[in-house]
């Protein structure tokens, strides 16, 4: 198998599992865990902060040891941490499987780039990342089917730990299937350990602090991370509570918010990979401008199916960030040590999503859920001024 297909195949599947927890959780946490609004956004902020400490250890896992033994690591936590939150729907365990997956993630968070990279030596990159993006649509619109098949014939918990035991599956697969033949280690015989890891973060500040366009993309990485994490959290809320939907249609209406919003993806990253040559701040400029007018309506609408209709524009119009900012940062990376410095990348959307979540979750909690996301929406809005500063030279 190429290695592109292996890529597809991986991440596609992973995005599978993830998403059969994901199209339930919301319901999980509040009809089940009974989770009220700031602790729903702690949750977040505790997995973010989690990946705030991790994220840079874990990419010097990935540098030193190797992205496939990261990636084996990273996929084997995920799986454990959603089958402690599934078999404990209680705050503390919830939080604690949050803290735990954001450990995993950090495995898998530029490792996997960082891998697709180096086989490919850094050829096709922006074909491969935004097909990859279509799969792993792909693999979500699965991946909700079958989730509501599972929590309708079963229940949600059971969704969730069933989702937790393919991820440790997975884990195995790929340690089997996955090849690693131009990895270079930043390990060095005449230097210590401790003095490898800093160098080697020394090496991945310099690299972001020499280029300009990184440097531009560290600060939207970070507003990214200020405006996404009470959305994130919210959203679901805001539809169960604000619009009163019955408890038993919950798993069929979010069900269809994330099909019909994973469709719409796979078409915006098509006429996307087709115009991307036009430029890709230009592009993501139009885009977030998009956005934030949209998540702002979204908060105030009192129409359901107009709030749908909005929900669905918001998502498909975030997919596109990911694979465009994937292609810009790994085409000015080097190879060695590119693990590092695209987790330094992880790490300030993190602290974004720990410093904006709470923020977010405190003015939901005092004023309403309406409130959280409209201020989601003005966080995000400063984004638009650094695109539109990089449309020239990107």
């Amino acid at each position: 198998m190429s290695i592109k297909n292996l890529y597809y195949g991986i991440t596609s599947s992973r995005e599978f599992i993830i998403q059969m927890v994901f199209t339930l959780n919301a319901i999980y946490y509040v009809s089940q865990a009974g989770l009220n609004p700031l602790q729903l956004v702690l949750v977040g902020t505790i997995m973010e902060l989690s990946i705030l400490i991790f994220e840079t250890p874990t990419g010097l896992v990935a540098d030193y040891f190797g992205r496939k033994k990261s990636l084996v690591i990273g996929t084997f936590v995920l799986g454990a941490a959603h089958l402690l939150e599934g078999i404990v729907p209680d705050f503390w365990a919830i939080a604690a499987a949050a803290a735990l997956w954001g450990i995993g993630w950090t495995f898998i968070s530029g490792a996997e780039q960082a891998w697709v990279a180096d086989e490919l030596e850094n050829k096709e990159l922006d074909q491969v990342f935004l097909k990859g993006a279509q799969y792993n649509s792909l693999g979500r619109f699965t991946g909700i089917i079958v989730s509501v098949l599972i929590a309708a014939i079963f229940s949600v918990q059971w969704t969730i730990i069933i989702a937790g035991g393919f991820l440790v599956v997975l884990a195995i697969l790929t340690h089997w299937t996955m090849p690693e033949t131009k990895f270079v280690t930043i390990a060095r015989e005449d230097t210590s350990n401790l003095q490898q890891m800093s160098l080697a973060i020394k090496g991945g500040l310099s690299q972001i602090k020499g280029n300009s366009v990184l440097v531009g993309i560290a600060v939207i990485t970070l507003l990214w991370g200020l405006a996404s994490e009470g959305f994130d959290r919210l959203w679901g809320a805001h539809f169960i509570e604000g619009y009163s939907l019955a408890e038993e249609d919950t798993v069929y209406w979010f069900g269809a918010f994330y099909a019909v919003a994973f469709l719409l993806n796979l078409a915006m990253l098509k006429v996307v990979e087709v115009y991307v040559k036009t430029g890709f701040a230009t592009i993501l400029f139009v885009l977030n401008g998009m956005l934030s007018v949209a998540m702002l309506i979204f908060a105030y609408t009192d129409n359901f199916m107009i709030a749908v209709l909005l929900y669905w524009t918001i998502a498909s119009l975030r997919t596109v960030n990911y694979p465009l900012v994937s292609v810009m940062t790994n085409e000015r990376l080097q190879s060695q040590g590119r693990a590092t410095a695209l987790s330094m990348f992880g790490q300030l959307d993190a602290f974004g999503q720990v410093a904006g979540g709470p923020l977010v979750g405190m003015i939901a909690l005092y004023t309403s859920v309406n409130g959280g996301i409209a201020a989601s929406a003005i966080l995000i809005s400063p984004v638009l001024y650094f695109l539109w500063k990089m449309r020239k030279v990107v």
